[in-house]
């Protein structure tokens, strides 16, 4: 399968970009190329980092159930070494226990003992050229 064109343009365009990045070695910091700005929820890197982050929130979560997206609320891209997705998210558990079996339907659980929703804001850094996604930082507050 062969990349779309604009693919190909854009990866090119953003190497001598990436090459400006810097680190400031005495303190140790990533100078930042462009602070976080508002992108669209549908954007495709967006939607691969949504993806990526509730795979790291089901793992790392003491839940028997696994959560899922309801609604991706708010994304904004800051750019340094990587590209860093500030991204928040409503998701509630669902009615699949873990581990998740990839043939098995869930859906929102509607049981009201079991019913939990929660308000998440993660930051992932992504290479998504390369595949590579980093949970950098979780917030995340029961509604």
């Amino acid at each position: 399968m062969t990349k779309p064109l604009w693919l190909s343009i854009f990866l090119l365009l953003l190497i001598p970009v990436a090459l400006v990045v810097d680190v400031d070695q005495s303190k140790n910091e990533v100078k930042m190329l462009r602070y976080f700005e508002s992108i669209n929820t549908s954007n495709a890197n967006v939607r691969q980092c949504v993806w990526f982050a509730m795979k790291e929130y089901n793992r790392e979560s003491k839940d028997k159930y696994v959560f899922l997206v309801d609604k991706t609320l708010h994304a904004k891209l800051q750019i340094t070494d990587r590209m860093e997705y500030l991204i928040d998210v409503q998701i509630s558990r669902s009615n699949c226990k873990k581990p998740l079996n990839n043939t098995e339907n869930c859906f929102t659980q509607k049981n009201s003992k079991l019913e939990k929703s929660v308000n998440c804001s993660f930051l992932v850094g992504a290479l998504p050229w390369n595949g590579e996604f980093t949970l950098l930082n979780k917030e995340c507050k029961e509604v």
